[in-house]
């Protein structure tokens, strides 16, 4: 089965933009507060730059990540493959920490399957084939406790 899970390039501007602004009026304010243009509360205004700075460089940081762009999984009998623009990436079901299945609204055909992997979390919605979606949830469940069963069926062969 392959899934590709759309990400919006706009959104990714918006944010990278919103995150220079954090980056740029910190470090402006700070300049001038450096500066002696302005002596009140200089150790309340250098928290506050250094919060805003750091908020910024925080969300500039997410939109480079692997889940800011268009994902295609593939999903296999052994593994799940992982493409994006950059790179693919291959993991086995036995790599899956957490899985979890959502429904937002009751009274929409909407669901969502997270997939944790290590600490990173990638979601999978379902937008009018929530059918789809506990389907896929059913079978990534099945295939993480076979590969946690046979994975620990292998390390108890190796220690007699």
């Amino acid at each position: 089965m392959e899934h590709t899970v759309k990400k919006n390039k706009a959104n990714r501007i918006a944010m990278r933009f919103v995150a220079c602004v954090f980056i740029l009026v910190a470090v402006l304010r700070f300049a001038v507060v450096a500066t002696g243009g302005e002596n009140r509360n200089v150790i309340v205004t250098a928290v506050l730059c250094g919060g805003c700075l750091i908020y910024g460089i925080y969300l500039l940081c997410q939109t480079f990540k692997a889940q800011a762009y268009d994902i295609t999984y593939v999903f296999g009998e052994k593994t799940i493959t992982l493409k994006t623009y950059r790179r693919e990436r291959t993991i086995g079901y036995d790599e899956i920490t957490d899985l979890g299945y959502v429904i937002p609204n009751e009274n929409m055909d909407y669901g969502i399957v997270q997939l944790y992997i290590g600490k990173e979390q990638y979601v999978l919605p379902f937008l009018g084939k929530s059918q789809v979606g506990e389907a896929l949830y059913g079978m990534l469940k099945i295939k993480r406790e076979e590969a946690e069963a046979g994975k620990s069926a292998g390390e108890q062969t190796e220690q007699v």
